[in-house]
Parts: C-alpha cells; structure tokens; sequence
C-alpha cells in the first residue's frame, strides 16, 4: 500500500473502534459514514506523509489482507444465517445499478422482482415501484442524543489529527441524522416488505450501505454490482452487502487480497456491457459533418479525466494533431464538464481545425467510441469499453495521485506516463500491420483477467437462484 492508504486505513480502523459503541439499532454509527468523504486536503496531505501513524493510539490494520476481516467482526454480532423466504421478492435500489432498461426487463420478472427508488412512479420499465420515502419515521430525537454523545467523544480528543479537524467532526455529525434515518428506513422496508436478495450498484451511499448491513441482520442476502474500474479503493472496500458482482478476475484477486472472502466473490461483469455484444449500434453516416470532421483524416476519442497533469494533457494533444493524419474529438470528463474546467481543451480547439471538444453532457460516449477509429483514454472506464467494441485503445497515466493504479498495466506498451510515448504508439500502430498484430495479442490478454462475460445478466440471476436455492 502507498503511505497514504497505509495511513487511511489506520485512521479508519482508529475511528471504528473509539466510536464503535455510538450505536443505533445495534448497528454501530461509523460503520454507516462514507469515511473517506469526511477528508479534506489538510488532513489527506497530513496523511501523505510518513510518521502520522505515530500520532494514532488505537488503529489495527496494518496490512491489506486484514482491511475486510477488521469489518467483519464488527458486523459478526448481528449477523444472521441466509433465511429462505419463497414469497420474497427481488429488490433493486434503482440508484447507481446503472441496468439498462431494456435488459432491467429482459432479466427480472415483474412478479418477482420489486424497484426501490426516490420517485412515487407506481413502476419502472414495466416493474412495480416502492418509494423509499413511504418507510421513513422520525428519527429526530435518536440523532440528536446520537450528535450529543458523538460530540462529546471528539472533543477528548482535541489534539487529535482527524478527530480535532473541524471538517471531518463536522461532516460526520452532520452526516448522523441521514444514517440514523436510513437505517431506521431500511429497517421498516425489510419488516414490511418481504424480500429475498437485494441488489445495490455501490456501498457508499447510506441507503445502499444500510440494504446490505439491515439486510445482514434479517439473514436477507444481498449483492453489490461493480460500479466502475477499480482506482480509488476506498469507493469499493470494505464490502458491506453478502456478495459482490465484479467485472473480471483482476477484481476477484484485487478483493481476496484484502480479506474478502473467495465465495463472496462472482465474477458476473455488469448488465451495463451486454448491450456492447448484442446490440446493432450502427455507424453514423453524418457523423463527420454533425462534428465538422475531415473525412479523409484519422479520427481519435480523446476521453479525459479529473486531476490530471495539465501539462502532459496539453502536450499529448499538441504532439497528437502535430501528425496531419489526426483529428481528436475530446469528451471532458463529467466532472470537468459540471465544474467548467475545460478551458485547455476549448483554447485547443480555437487554434487548430483537428481538435473538436464535446461540451454536451448528454453524448453517448460509445457513439463517440464507434465513429472513431481508436480511442485515447485516460484511466477509466471509456478504455474498457473501447476494448469490449474492438477498437485500439491507448491509455495515458497522466493522473497525480498519491498511490499507484495498476489496472491497465497489462495493456504493456499501450500504456503511457508520458505524452511522446504515447504518442509514439499511436502512431506506430497507424502506421505497421505488426503493430496491429502485436496489439490484439496484448489487447486479448487483458480482457482474459479483466472482462470476458458477454451476458451478465444471465451471470447475476444465476448468482440470484443459487442464494436462494431456486
């Protein structure tokens, strides 16, 4: 682990254990706050260097392999066997599951399968409905003893790095009256609502997170899909539903590795992808003239991503439309788009006809991704799925961070840290039916270890019937 994630998981493991009795429902509170959201940079550059363990006086992980263990027992005391329950009903917490609508339908049956969202539409895709908001009660006075007693703790520990920083005691206290009530939420569902797997797309939000740990306690299996590419790990450990659906065995071993247990494992990929190997998406005929694109020039996707080094960004394009045979259409990372940071992509393409940048947020990146003739991606999910529609993918590890992300590494030499080499291999690749041939070879190998399920959703409903022994 780099010195920040060793530093994390010790202060998370810290704040667990002086909290672990501020409970509600048995359910201790801080097992419920998405802990990493609760650091600010003053912390996380703290956190950055050596010796902030020192300052720590009761954290237990250490190593990798005890991050999910650590978890496990604090959830061991309510935990319950599986409980069978042949009425029960599928549920699908409509947040973040990102199933398409057609294959929503396609895979679950309206008579077994139940949608739990924000919205008091009577059904989804042609499946019945619940509102969330229909279970809710008060929890007011819980929260506030909760507040009380979670603040009295904090303030024995003035000098404390994290829990004397103004920002992470203010952001979990805040953040107590919305776990008190998804809990509570949750709980009045489950008694109320007979069901037999839930199916969550992340564990960080309060709501997710409480369909897996409530659901622990009523012996309710639950499953939480893989959400996007493994980077920032403190968004997918620890696992807080019975099982998890990930992309490929890159993900299982990255799982095993820090304590999960192998049989809480499938490899299922997502329904997201299916479509990829069954639909009939076809080729824009306009495409070049909704964009202003030369037809004789070879078309790239450049997909960007936040924090990145604008100088290598700005150097890559630059050295890219330099070799007159290129065109880059840049898709902005959302992010970058909702926070107007696309300025050094949009003065790029004021000064050069082969630069073109799409600022609206509602653009199908795979259509992006068919019309081009390769993609460029930073780390992301956008090269995956160039890989899955068969296109060359080159990858840019332009990302300053503080620890180290391997998932394209086995791309070899089609993963770049720096601008010029990329460029080299685009290039190279354009330019050599060997190099085209090398590719493949390489291009085959990644997606052996990190996604080869081309139906998902048969995957996830088999996982679905053997928890329930149907």
């Amino acid at each position: 682990m780099s010195i920040y994630l060793t530093h994390y998981w010790s202060l998370y493991s810290e704040f667990i254990n002086v909290f672990k009795e501020l409970q509600y429902k048995d359910i201790p509170i801080a097992l419920m706050t998405n802990f990493y959201q609760q650091i600010n940079d003053e912390l996380r550059s703290d956190m950055e260097q050596t010796g902030f363990e020192m300052k720590l006086n009761d954290s237990r992980i250490k190593q990798p392999d005890q991050i999910q263990p650590f978890f496990e027992k604090l959830i061991a005391p309510f935990k319950q066997p599986f409980q069978a329950n042949a009425d029960g009903k599928i549920l699908i917490n409509l947040d973040y599951t990102r199933i398409p609508e057609k294959r929503l339908s396609e895979y679950f049956s309206r008579d077994r399968t139940l949608i739990l969202s924000r919205s008091r539409a009577p059904e989804y895709y042609g499946i019945p409905n619940i509102w969330i908001g229909g279970f809710k009660s008060d929890t007011s006075l819980a929260s506030e003893e909760l507040i009380q007693r979670a603040a009295s703790i904090f303030a024995e520990y003035e000098g404390h790095p994290a829990f004397g920083n103004a920002f992470f005691t203010d952001t979990f206290l805040k953040r107590i009256p919305g776990i008190v009530d998804a809990i509570e939420t949750v709980s009045n569902l489950y008694d109320q609502i007979p069901v037999t797997t839930s199916l969550i797309g992340t564990s960080e939000d309060m709501v997710s997170r409480s369909l897996g740990v409530v659901g622990a306690m009523k012996g309710t299996p639950s499953i939480c899909l893989q959400h996007g590419i493994l980077m920032g790990e403190e968004a997918f450990i620890p696992v807080f539903s019975s099982h998890v659906g990930v992309y490929g065995e890159y993900e299982k071993r990255w799982f095993m590795t820090r304590g999960l247990e192998e049989q809480r494992i499938a490899v299922t990929g997502h329904p997201r992808y299916d479509e990829i190997f069954t639909s009939e998406r076809q080729s824009n005929d306009s495409f070049n003239e909704e964009y202003g694109l030369d037809p004789n020039k070879i078309t790239l996707l450049l997909a960007t991503g936040p924090k990145l080094d604008e100088t290598k960004i700005y150097r890559l394009i630059t050295e890219l439309v330099t070799d007159e045979r290129f065109q880059l259409i840049i898709k902005p990372h959302p992010w970058e788009l909702s926070k107007k940071l696309i300025s050094l992509y949009a003065d790029l393409e004021s000064k050069t006809n082969a630069v073109h940048v799409i600022k609206d947020r509602k653009t199908d990146v795979r259509d992006l991704i068919l019309n081009s003739a390769g993609v460029i991606s930073s780390l992301s999910t956008v090269a995956l799925e160039g890989l899955l529609m068969n296109k060359p993918v080159f990858v840019y590890h332009f990302i300053q961070a503080n620890r180290d992300y391997d998932y394209y590494n086995a791309l070899d030499d089609y993963i770049q840290n720096e601008p010029a080499e990329l460029t080299k291999q685009v290039s190279l690749y354009f330019s050599s039916d060997q190099e085209r041939l090398n590719y493949e070879e390489v291009k085959n190998k990644f997606l052996l270890q990190s996604y080869r399920t081309e139906d998902s959703g048969k995957q996830l409903t088999d996982l679905i019937r053997h928890l329930n022994n149907t």
